[in-house]
């Protein structure tokens, strides 16, 4: 495994999709557009590849100033459980800083664990007003 980690780099939207179907995350995969308007529109894009394959994806919105909103960790099911999505998120937290930044982000049940592993604590006072198209 010859793993490079990029901060800001470019990333083709086919790239990410495929890589958020080979993760599991749930995404609009199907609207290339709209992936597309994804990548965009973050402030902060975080990859990781083996050679030219992207195999790992962090996406954040932030004001660099008091939270950061990660909207997307996506690791390809072959390399999950090899830190890569533990670095990827270490590299935004380099990067932002940990005084002043508040990091946030919505789990999938099976994700839960992960997250606690690095630190994040639940909260029971967050609220979400759900999309209307997936």
């Amino acid at each position: 495994m010859n793993l490079e980690y990029i901060i800001n780099g470019a990333c083709a939207v086919n790239e990410v999709q495929e890589v958020f179907k080979r993760s599991g995350i749930r995404r609009p995969v199907g609207d290339t557009d709209r992936v597309q308007r994804m990548i965009d529109n973050a402030d902060e894009i975080i990859t990781a590849r083996d050679g030219d394959k992207l195999i790992g994806f962090l996406r954040a919105i932030t004001d660099y100033s008091y939270c950061c909103y990660i909207s997307d960790i996506a690791v390809d099911i072959d390399y999950q459980g090899s830190g890569i999505g533990k670095e990827l998120i270490r590299l935004l937290r380099s990067k932002l800083g940990e005084e002043e930044v508040q990091y946030v982000l919505t789990s999938a049940p099976k994700a839960l664990g992960f997250y606690e592993k690095l630190g994040f604590e639940r909260n029971h006072n967050a609220f979400v007003l759900r999309r209307k198209k997936n």
